[in-house]
């Protein structure tokens, strides 16, 4: 495979893996609070639900950054002189959003989980503060992905003809 078929390959992908973890998260905290809000549900169930889904939400984040890296590093390294600046700054936001992700999941999320381990137990403040962060660290990290989304699917600037 040539170098500009890998570039274009990995440009496509890091367009879609982008935009489909902007979705995927935000279709993930839709149901999550409906789930969470709804009447139909006892706090056991609740409890059990967040602690099936949150660790896939995780490792889901968790791969799609990475993959997102791979993908930020080669388009990067193949760009054009006139791409390689918008598509470091991608890089760097990716790099910022799996950080930012790494530590909700080990500072806020895994205390917040144990808090509801066994399920159905009162809710404390600490709980409550937890959760507020945690809410908080996944509207900035999103958001950081968001800008990168973006930022990969804008139009490129042509290459400047030589003379």
């Amino acid at each position: 495979m040539t170098g500009q078929k890998r570039y274009q390959i990995s440009l496509v992908l890091l367009r879609l893996l982008l935009a489909a973890w902007i979705g995927a998260a935000v279709l993930y905290v839709i149901t999550s609070v409906a789930e969470q809000t709804s009447s139909i549900f006892d706090s056991v169930t609740r409890d059990q639900l967040a602690t099936i889904r949150f660790p896939l939400y995780y490792d889901f984040g968790f791969g799609i950054h990475v993959a997102g890296f791979v993908l930020a590093f080669v388009v990067w390294n193949r760009s054009t002189p006139e791409n390689r600046r918008r598509f470091l700054i991608i890089f760097l936001l990716i790099l910022l959003s799996g950080l930012l992700i790494t530590l909700d999941y080990f500072f806020v999320y895994s205390p917040l989980q144990e808090l509801i381990t066994p399920p159905g137990q009162v809710r404390s403040q600490q709980f409550m503060q937890l959760h507020t962060m945690s809410r908080h660290a996944n509207e900035v990290h999103l958001t950081v992905m968001l800008v990168a989304a973006i930022l990969a699917s804008l139009p490129l600037k042509a290459a400047t003809p030589t003379e």
